[in-house]
């Protein structure tokens, strides 16, 4: 699943392209892609014009000129592509030629079609991804329930410390609560526990203040890592994370334990396990995280 390094590596590109085009035809391909209709966003996309693309945790947030929010949640293998504008395909093309103008990707769950002949598009393999349009107030409400964001001033070793001594979970499930903090993910918390050498098993609560600063300073440096090598793909099929130009992250010869079981760990080079907590997979070094 894309968490933060990768939805913001989409979200640079596509801020690079995007601000200022109008959406000039929208063609919702498969219902279940769109959290309630997918006519009435189609309708309510048509003619709108995008202002900026951020990201808030793990969602892609296009905000639109008249102030409303188009955001966007790629879950497993939900990705954004954009075509670059085809010789003879500008706006005077008009919608009818943009209606035969099918894309190729069997995966393409939803089309948009831009004012300068560009071409947005959502490809999802599991289709478990959703978008919706919602007011500027309807937005807000959906934001006030996501945690702090971990790249944010906001985020200080002291809030992270009283975050964890307010938890009973295992600290590992308390990084993966987006209401706590948002954007971490299974790849990501547990390679934050390892250089911060925690185990993944500790109670929140047990963390205190010492090890709240390394795992503060660890989930930090490793989502600023992640980002600069465009986030991590770990293999090379359609599944896969790519970016909105179909390059993979480079991040997956840097990781330290995920996905890593029985290879000997970068530090001590003790035999990484793997175990499952609240039904996913964790990785760590029995010997170094404590």
């Amino acid at each position: 699943m894309p968490e933060l390094p990768e939805v913001e590596t989409i979200v640079r590109r596509l801020a690079r392209r995007l601000p200022g085009r109008t959406v000039i035809r929208a063609d919702v391909r498969r219902p279940n892609v769109v959290r309630g209709s997918p006519r009435k966003l189609e309708r309510a996309l048509e003619g709108a014009t995008i202002a900026s693309v951020s990201r808030r945790g793990k969602f892609l947030v296009f905000r639109l000129e008249d102030g409303r929010v188009w955001w966007s949640h790629l879950r497993m293998t939900g990705q954004w592509r954009v075509e670059r504008p085809r010789r003879g395909s500008a706006r005077r093309a008009g919608r009818a030629r943009a209606a035969r103008d099918a894309p190729a990707d069997p995966y393409a769950r939803a089309v948009f079609d831009l004012d300068d002949g560009s071409r947005l598009t959502y490809v999802d393999v599991r289709t478990l991804g959703e978008m919706e349009v919602l007011t500027a107030r309807g937005w807000a409400r959906r934001e006030a329930a996501m945690g702090v964001e971990p790249l944010s001033p906001a985020f200080t070793p002291d809030l992270l410390d009283d975050l964890l001594d307010h938890s009973g979970r295992q600290v590992k499930e308390f990084l993966l609560d987006q209401a706590k903090i948002a954007g971490i993910g299974n790849i990501y918390a547990s390679e934050a526990l390892w250089r911060a050498r925690i185990s993944p098993r500790r109670r929140a609560r047990n963390v205190g203040p010492v090890r709240a600063m390394a795992l503060h300073a660890a989930i930090v440096g490793v989502l600023q890592d992640a980002i600069r090598k465009a986030g991590t793909t770990l293999g090379e099929t359609s599944q896969d994370y790519v970016d909105s130009d179909g390059v993979p992250g480079g991040f997956a010869e840097f990781l330290a334990v995920y996905d890593r079981e029985g290879e000997p760990c970068r530090r001590c080079g003790t035999p990484i396990r793997r175990i499952v907590q609240g039904q996913r997979s964790t990785y760590y070094c029995p010997t170094c995280q404590r």
